[in-house]
């Protein structure tokens, strides 16, 4: 029995860079073959086995197999798929590899091979509406009728992309590999968000059979598979370092997924003009010329697109991303966090996804790494061993508490704010701050966006995976307006026409504050209070869906109100609102029409567990504590009563219009007073949308964590985990939501949390998603993912 080959004498025996580098080249095209999916009938090209030259082991082992059934060019290929097992099985000198790419590529331009297109959700959809059953496995012929029309699939080993134009080299090495597990459909559970993978079955070739065939030898020969997966491992990691902070396997997720057609043609089209010729150089080699970039690239499909861009550098890549989001070219809303929604795994050593926000594209992975990373910026502003950079660095932390040089550092990046301490270092000099752009991956056109210091400095602590403040408080100006109205309506008591303009022009800014302010309370009020979160939509605010939903509940039943279809709603319709939504509010009975199916119950809950489901109401505002309840309902009431009291609607229309009847100074001061303290009352509750976001996080010995969501002007709320509670579909603690601090559900310390969703090409890419089916295989309802 022949010994098993180790690692380490493998290299030894295969030591020449050159000839590591072809083998690494064979086993790519050989997974290329060996995962796509073909059909019954498929006949191996003879000028593919031409092109292969098999080593001793190799030839003696289609020897051992071929036969009538077993032709040699099959038995040829599958040795070539197989490329090693104790022995190397392909010459790597002798193989011509140029030769085997080319008849790879013709194969899938000719769509004799095919590779699954997984992102977007081209064939999520198309399973949803042709397939009936939801199964872990497609038969071939399903398989077969799902790829039917669709684009080929867009992988990259080493420099080869696969894709519609064939298989291209790119100028960028990653290793995302093809796979026939799609990300296809979800289940019929609310509970479950995971998008469940199913296993294309490829065809029943002779080359399948023989492959089948090859492997019962191999498994009983009196040879032990070696460690070639080392091997080959190791000379992976030669090309692509696995604790890169910006690792390249993510980047066809982040273009496939979370950009829109329109997008990914804007990214195509700069990346032509921004490259110095170099993608067009690589679309010559593809017999394209380009001679103007919006014109060539606005019939091409997505999966074209995708392939074309991922032959550039990830540095041009992301730098053009920067600076079509950072130009506005791209919009990207302030709240808006672009994900792939198909839950993919992260990439590299520390699993980071990338994700694109209106600051950029990061490489985001778990908070705790936003330390590590800064450890790692600092280590390469600061050169240690150098005598100079450490006094530097020494001068720079004086007089932070520790009794050595390396406390003081420690304390210095752990006891405070850490962007703080990061920018003090980072602004050092010109040669700190350069090498810290590089280091976060900000590119010269990016660089030329961030015009100040400030947003520089945020740049690059975000991309470190430090998230800085909270956004600005959204009632900031309607504050500074009613300072200002105040003021000048107790200047005096009698008012002459200078008075009387001044406070015109304020008040103006003033109440139209007020009516956006008013109209932002009652869309969320009515959206979250009424809206079935965990069945329908998903735990996620749309103002611009929002619009239509309050209509529709605040208009039922109710012939003397009105509400713009268009979003531009006045005060009188909207101080009625709030009556309207609080009377709606008190009426609602638990009972059953109004009470959560069991069958929509998670099924983890259909049997005695240690948690308790929240959800158990259509309407959320049924599943709060009593006494929540009662505090909603009468705020609510009351911000219609103090509205009208403080005669805001009349004010307001008073000082819009030219009227001989000017407002008295306690009619002026009576709306202000009315008006703020509403809106006072429903920021202290939570019915405003300003954003929360995780603030801190404190862990004991028992695991016990403490998490603290804080909003920009100081509302916090706090909570504890592990929970007992079945959270499913509330919004992840570390993403931007919405905290609705009033709405506590019923025996529990959580309260209600919205995940935000604006009107973005994203959005509308992502709108209806996940599409349940249930088990019958009949569409069920559709809502989306939180």
């Amino acid at each position: 029995m022949a010994s098993k080959l180790t690692r380490e004498q493998i290299e030894q025996m295969y030591s020449k860079p050159e000839t590591q580098e072809r083998i690494l080249r064979i086993d790519c095209l050989s997974q290329f073959l060996g995962l796509c999916i073909i059909s019954d009938s498929y006949e191996v090209p003879a000028r593919l086995t031409a092109a292969i030259r098999l080593t001793s082991a190799g030839s003696g082992l289609v020897t051992r197999v071929q036969s009538n059934a077993n032709p040699r060019n099959e038995c040829t290929l599958s040795a070539f798929l197989q490329v090693s097992w104790n022995e190397l099985l392909v010459d790597p000198e002798e193989t011509n590899i140029d030769s085997v790419e080319k008849v790879i590529s013709d194969e899938i331009k000719r769509e004799k091979v095919f590779f699954p297109y997984i992102y977007g959700r081209r064939l999520y959809d198309k399973a949803f509406e042709e397939l009936r059953d939801n199964n872990d496995t497609l038969t071939h012929k399903d398989t077969m009728t799902l790829l039917a029309g669709a684009p080929q699939g867009v992988f990259q080993l080493h420099d080869y992309v696969t894709g519609p134009w064939g298989l291209v080299r790119s100028r960028e090495i990653r290793y995302c590999p093809p796979s026939n597990w799609v990300p296809l459909y979800h289940c019929d559970d609310l509970s479950c968000d995971r998008v469940h993978r199913v296993l294309l079955e490829t065809g029943a070739s002779k080359i399948s059979k023989v492959r089948t065939k090859m492997r019962e030898v191999l498994s009983r020969q009196d040879s032990a598979e070696s460690e070639w997966d080392d091997f080959l491992l190791e000379q992976v990691s030669r090309h692509v370092n696995p604790f890169a902070w910006r690792h390249s396997a993510g980047i066809p997720s982040l273009l496939g997924d979370i950009f829109s057609l329109g997008e990914m043609r804007l990214i195509l089209h700069d990346l032509l003009n921004s490259t110095q010729g170099k993608l067009r150089a690589s679309l010559s080699s593809l017999g394209q010329e380009v001679r103007e970039a919006e014109k060539f690239s606005e019939n091409l499909t997505e999966a074209q697109m995708l392939q074309l861009i991922l032959l550039c550098k990830d540095e041009e890549i992301v730098d053009s991303l920067d600076f079509l989001i950072l130009s506005g070219a791209i919009f990207i809303p302030p709240a808006e966090i672009r994900t792939s929604p198909r839950a993919v795994h992260g990439t590299g050593y520390f699993n980071l996804v990338p994700e694109c926000a209106s600051k950029g594209v990061r490489f985001a992975g778990a908070a705790s790494l936003a330390l590590l990373r800064s450890r790692h910026l600092i280590s390469s502003l600061f050169d240690l061993s150098k005598p100079a950079q450490r006094e530097r660095l020494e001068w720079l932390v004086r007089g932070t508490d520790g009794a050595s040089f390396q406390e003081q550092l420690d304390q210095f990046v752990c006891g405070g704010p850490l962007d703080g301490a990061l920018g003090s270092l980072v602004f050092d000099s010109g040669t700190n701050l350069a090498a810290a752009e590089k280091f976060v991956g900000i590119g010269p056109r990016a660089r030329e966006r961030l015009s100040n210091e400030e947003s520089l400095r945020r740049a690059i602590t975000w991309r470190l995976g430090i998230d800085g403040p909270a956004e600005s408080d959204v009632l900031l100006d309607f504050r500074q307006y009613g300072t200002r109205l105040r003021e000048l309506a107790m200047r005096t008591h009698t008012y002459v026409a200078a008075d009387q303009a001044d406070i015109r022009a304020v008040a103006s800014n003033f109440f139209v504050k007020l009516e956006g302010i008013l109209q932002e309370y009652l869309k969320l009020a009515t959206w979250a209070l009424l809206r079935d979160h965990y069945a329908s939509s998903g735990f996620v605010y749309s103002p611009e869906e929002a619009v239509d939903f309050a209509i529709q509940e605040l208009t039922r039943d109710q012939s003397d109100v009105q509400f713009s279809a268009d979003g531009k709603w006045t005060l009188f319709p909207m101080i009625r609102g709030f009556d309207i939504l609080a009377d709606r509010l008190k009426l609602l009975k638990s009972d059953a029409s109004t009470q959560r199916e069991l069958a929509d119950y998670p099924k983890i809950l259909r049997s005695p567990s240690p948690y308790t489901f929240l959800f158990r109401h259509v309407h959320p505002y049924l599943d709060f504590d009593p006494a929540a309840r009662s505090r909603i309902a009468a705020m609510l009431e009351a911000a219609s009563r103090k509205l009208l009291s403080g005669k805001v609607d009349e004010i307001r229309n008073t000082l819009q219009h030219t009227n001989p009847k000017f407002p008295t100074q306690d009619e002026v001061l009576g709306a202000i007073n009315a008006a703020e303290t509403v809106l006072a009352e429903a920021e202290e509750a939570g019915f405003l949308p300003v954003i929360s976001r995780l603030s801190e996080s404190q862990t004991d010995s028992y695991g016990r964590r403490t998490l603290t969501l804080g909003t920009a002007n100081g509302k916090t709320l706090r909570l504890v985990r592990p929970s007992s509670y079945y959270l499913t579909g509330l919004p992840v603690l570390s993403e931007a939501q919405y905290v609705l601090r009033s709405a506590i559900y019923e025996n529990s310390g959580e309260v209600l949390r919205l995940s935000i969703r604006e009107d973005s090409e994203y959005a509308k890419r992502w709108s209806d998603y996940p599409r349940r089916r249930g088990n019958s295989g009949k569409p069920g309802t559709s809502h989306l993912d939180a």
